[in-house]
C-alpha cells in the first residue's frame, strides 16, 4: 500500500519523527538484520556472501544482464536497512533486469568512516571479481548516498579501472556537518532530519578524521571523472542545499554529468519511502540504470 506524502508528513509531525530518527541515529537500537531476514524469504534467485564480516547479497533477475548495481542504504551511517530498502532492491531486479547486490556495511558507532568506507570498497572489488563482464554502478540514498560518491571518488582517485561510471543519489548526504547556512530555514520544514542530532551522528561516523574530510564528505572532494550522475532531492530537507552546491562543482569540471531532479515540498529521502508520488521516481533510477 502507498500513501499520499501530504498524509505522511502530517503523521511524522504529530509523532515528532525528526526527534525519534535523530536519537535513533546517535543511540542505535539492538541490530535486527530486518532486511537481511527479508531478503532471505524472497523468491529471487541469490548468492550471499560475507566481506569484512558485513553480509553480500546478490539479487539475479529473470534474464541475463551485465548491468550490475550496488545498492547503499540510507540510514544517518547508523540505522539498518529497512523493508522499504529491500522493496526498491526487488524493484530494481524484476522490473528493470538489473542484477542488485545489498551490502550490509558496518555502521556507527561501531566502525567509523575509515573502516566502513574500505569495507564498501572490499565488496565493490569482490564483485568486480565475482561478475568480471559486468558493469557495476552505485546507487545510495542518504548516508548511502554520500557513501556512493566518497568511494567513486577514492577509486577514481587510486586510478581503479572498470571503476562505477554510474551513480544515483537520493536525497544525499553530502555533508555531514550539514553546514550550509541554507539547512537552517529548512528545518522547519524537514519532517524527519533534526539538524543537532544529525551532526552528532555525522561527528559520530567522523571518527578520527575531519567533517570535512571527503572520505567522510564527499562535498569537499573533487567531482571531475566520476561518469554519469542521477540526483534526486526534495526541497523539504535540510539536505537540499547540498545538491545545489553538487550541481555548481560538477558544472567546474570535465568528465562529470549531472541530471538532478528537483522535487518541489517533498521530504527527505521521499524516494525510499512507501509514497503515491515516489514510485516514478524509483522507476527513473532503474531506466538510468538499465538504459545504455
Amino acid at each position: 500500500m502507498r500513501y499520499s506524502a501530504k498524509l505522511v508528513k502530517q503523521v511524522f509531525k504529530v509523532i515528532q519523527m525528526k526527534k525519534l530518527v535523530g536519537i535513533a541515529m546517535v543511540t542505535p537500537p539492538k541490530r535486527r538484520k530486518i532486511n537481511i531476514r527479508q531478503l532471505e524469504n524472497s523468491d529471487i534467485p541469490q548468492k550471499r556472501s560475507q566481506i569484512s564480516g558485513r553480509e553480500l547479497i546478490t539479487l539475479f533477475p529473470p534474464h541475463v544482464t551485465k548491468k550490475h548495481v550496488l545498492y547503499l542504504h540510507g540510514g544517518g551511517y547508523a540505522l539498518e536497512a529497512s523493508p522499504f530498502h529491500k522493496q526498491i532492491q526487488e524493484r530494481f531486479v524484476r522490473r528493470f533486469n538489473l542484477k542488485v547486490s545489498y551490502f550490509d556495511y558496518p555502521l556507527a558507532p561501531e566502525a567509523t568512516a575509515e573502516k566502513t568506507l574500505s569495507a564498501t570498497k572490499a565488496a565493490f572489488y569482490y564483485l568486480r571479481h565475482l561478475y568480471p563482464d559486468d558493469e557495476i554502478y552505485l546507487f545510495g540514498d542518504s548516508a548511502g548516498g554520500g557513501l556512493a560518491v566518497s568511494l567513486a571518488q577514492h577509486l577514481r582517485d587510486e586510478g581503479t579501472l572498470r571503476r562505477p561510471q554510474k551513480l544515483a543519489l537520493a536525497s544525499p548526504w553530502l555533508d555531514v556537518s550539514v553546514s550550509d547556512p541554507r539547512s537552517d530555514e529548512l528545518e522547519a520544514k524537514d519532517v524527519l532530519l533534526e539538524k543537532d542530532l544529525l551532526m552528532q551522528a555525522g561527528a559520530t561516523y567522523a571518527g578520527n578524521l575531519a567533517v570535512d574530510n571527503p572520505l567522510v564528505s564527499p562535498i569537499y572532494g573533487t567531482f571531475q571523472n566520476l561518469g554519469e550522475l542521477f540526483v534526486i532531492s526534495g526541497t523539504a530537507e535540510i539536505l537540499y542545499p547540498d545538491v545545489l552546491r553538487l550541481k555548481e562543482k560538477v558544472a567546474r569540471v570535465k568528465g562529470t554529468t549531472l541530471n538532478l531532479v528537483i522535487v518541489p515540498d517533498m521530504m527527505h529521502d521521499f524516494v525510499v519511502y512507501p509514497l503515491k508520488e515516489s514510485l516514478p521516481y524509483v522507476d527513473e533510477m532503474g531506466e538510468f540504470f538499465a538504459t545504455d
